[in-house]
């Protein structure tokens, strides 16, 4: 036998086997066995900044703002020089968009309006809220206000922490529990750990403020009106759980809707048994049969929980467990607690709603100035400091009607129904018609092909500083364009409501920019909403669209009615079986197929009498009965130790292509 090195041979089987999907699991596996374990509860006290605090340097007694961050400005108090006034006590209010009066700003902030609530002379309020702070920015932003020489820390946060990147030993720990049960027990735990994190960035806060008062503002949520958007209606579920969901689902609504309670009760029982919790539709549906206002409050508070999770992008909310250690453990670490729980009581049942928030958590004016009064109040119990009597403070007209415009927006990039829609543009018009010029701009940048960046109607809007701070050019998320169908039609009712005669003239835009739309998986005709770009980049990129609730809706914009056939590229995921899958066009069926886990492609006819000129409707009815899992979802475990992102929205089906052509240009391609 002849010999020869063994080394070459081991090598090369190991560099084998680590390239395949197994050894990306065993490397990372050691990986994580090599490093200390290590945990995100694991805060440490950041170091103060070298005179300076957020964007600004403070030099001769000024904080003057950075040009070389002028990137992060934005995200700020729009103040190019904050004056650091001798012998005056200085108030420091830390936080993020919601403090930053978020559709207010940078008129009207949380900081701005606690001004005017204390007596004149008194103290310096210093606006050192950021939109999109993280935890460790809020605790940088402390540390670094402490070293200022601050007599008050003014501290309202907590909505976004739940962004936490999980340790390698947490993500192990992880993927274990869905291994065992799934999303949702893996959800659980991730909802421990946030409250964990909390707890230790309260102690924490008590060591970087020491002797300091600290004013603790505990956030509210809106429970009465937000709704998530279907994507996050349940994750997936396992053991084939998905198809009995959905049928319970429906049945539940059907005996709401005929006022049938009791077997609401029993059906939101079934549902919760096979989620666990997970789902926000189980807990709202659970509240419009709850026997008592408490228990209507109590399932609405689980709704807004039940999607906080890893695996998922929601908008930002404060977990009720971490609601409760703000107020508990702030309480005993010697902060003054304000609790909009008790300032935002919105009807007998207490559930606070639109009267307070314009979206998720972004205050309106009203749950501002109730906050700031409240604030007000504890910094004057700390600092010894004179009230101002609360007399009425109203926005400016066109402040408000901006406000409530840009909150139409938002709130129908999030996914938010006609009705919410519908109530910020008449409030929006009702406050000040000159927003009128707004609205239209928005219509006509929103419809056109060109980038928004392009077209003059988007510059008029971006000279007023609300707006610019909202739709800006560098933030594609923000203003990239989406199928804004049903705001443009609630738009086009109240500006026609309010005598503009605009409806002929955007629908000729509509029209002339967007037809013939040929690729009905292009964001301005499939995306409603954030999650529904393409390009959203929450999971491991795919050539393809994953559709993730059993209806998926397209828009087809035609200058005429013409024969048309729609050619789809499509497959059902995992392994679904071979079953039929339906095509509809403005709720008419034009095709169905049996479709299995094989790429196929096929085409359907759509006759002229079954369209119109302008906005038509194309619909794919997924099959349900498949149990929502693709390859992403089936080795969900081992992909999160590796370090991806793993969504855990269950999938109905996947769309390679989706397009459109007239008749007679099929056979001449």
């Amino acid at each position: 036998m002849q010999h020869s090195d063994p080394t070459q041979r081991i090598t090369e089987g190991l560099s084998d086997f680590l390239s395949g999907p197994g050894g990306t699991l065993a490397l990372a596996r050691m990986q994580t066995l090599g490093q200390p374990t290590t945990r995100s509860t694991e805060l440490t006290a950041p170091r103060p900044a070298d005179d300076a605090v957020g964007v600004w340097h403070h030099e001769d007694g000024l904080l003057r703002r950075d040009a070389g961050r002028r990137e992060e400005w934005r995200y700020w108090a729009d103040l190019p020089e904050i004056r650091l006034r001798a012998g005056r006590r200085r108030v420091a209010v830390l936080g993020e968009s919601a403090t930053r009066g978020y559709f207010f700003d940078p008129t009207y902030s949380l900081a701005g309006l606690i001004d005017t609530r204390l007596a004149a002379g008194q103290v310096d309020v210093l606006d050192l809220a950021r939109t999109n702070c993280s935890l460790p920015e809020l605790l940088q932003t402390a540390a670094d206000a402490c070293a200022l020489g601050v007599d008050s820390l003014v501290v309202h946060a907590g909505n976004n922490w739940n962004n936490v990147e999980p340790t390698p030993t947490e993500r192990h720990e992880l993927a274990a529990l869905i291994a065992d049960g799934g999303f949702p027990a893996a959800t659980a735990a991730f909802r421990e750990l946030i409250a964990d994190i909390a707890a230790n960035a309260l102690d924490l806060l008590r060591e970087i403020a020491g002797e300091t008062p600290v004013v603790l503002v505990v956030p509210e949520f809106n429970l009465a009106d937000w709704m998530d958007e279907p994507m996050l209606d349940c994750p997936a579920l396992p053991a084939g759980r998905q198809p009995r969901w959905l049928e319970l689902r429906r049945e539940a609504e059907h005996a709401l809707d005929a006022g049938d309670l009791e077997r609401a009760r029993t059906l939101v029982a079934d549902l919760r048994e096979l989620d666990g919790g997970s789902s926000p539709v189980t807990h709202r549906l659970a509240a419009r049969c709850a026997e008592t206002p408490g228990a209507t409050l109590e399932a609405l508070r689980a709704a807004r929980d039940s999607v906080v999770s890893p695996f998922a992008v929601h908008s930002p909310r404060t977990l009720t467990s971490v609601q409760y250690l703000l107020r508990e453990r702030g309480e005993k670490l010697g902060f003054r607690v304000v609790d909009q729980q008790t300032l935002f009581q919105d009807d007998q049942q207490g559930v606070p709603g639109r009267r307070f928030f314009l979206d998720y958590c972004h205050m309106s004016f009203e749950g501002l100035l109730l906050t700031a009064g409240a604030v007000a109040a504890a910094l004057a119990d700390a600092l010894e400091l004179t009230v101002e009597p609360a007399a009425p403070i109203e926005p400016a007209a066109d402040r408000l009607a901006l406000a409530h415009f840009l909150a139409a927006v938002h709130n129908a990039h999030y996914g938010q129904g006609e009705e919410v829609l519908r109530y910020h543009v008449a409030r929006s018009l009702e406050a000040d018609t000159a927003v009128a010029e707004r609205i239209e701009d928005y219509l006509d940048y929103q419809t056109r092909r060109a980038p928004n960046w392009m077209c003059s109607s988007y510059e008029r809007s971006t000279e007023e500083p609300s707006v610019r701070r909202y739709l800006v050019v560098g933030d594609g998320r923000l203003n990239g364009k989406l199928a804004d169908h049903t705001l443009r039609e609630v738009m086009l009712d109240e500006l026609e409501r309010h005598g503009r005669q605009v409806r002929e003239r955007h629908q000729e835009l509509l029209v002339a920019e967007q037809a013939p739309g040929t690729d009905l998986l292009a964001d301005p005709a499939l995306a409603a909403t954030f999650n529904e770009r393409r390009e959203t980049a929450f999971a491991r990129r795919v050539a393809y669209l994953r559709a993730h609730a059993p209806l998926t809706r397209s828009t087809l914009v035609l200058a005429e009615p013409t024969a048309l056939t729609v050619e789809l590229t499509w497959r059902l995921p995992g392994q679904s079986p071979s079953t039929g899958v339906r095509l509809t066009v403005n709720g008419q069926e034009v095709g169905a197929t049996e479709l299995g886990t094989d790429w196929q492609s096929d085409t359907f006819e759509v006759h002229p009498e079954l369209l119109r000129r302008g906005r038509n409707t194309v619909e794919i009815h997924w099959p349900a009965d498949g149990d929502g899992h693709d390859g992403v979802l089936l080795d969900a475990g081992p992909r999160l130790e590796c370090g991806e992102t793993v969504p855990c929205h269950p999938v109905h089906g996947h769309v390679h292509d989706w397009s459109v052509r007239p008749v007679e240009s099929v056979g001449a391609r």
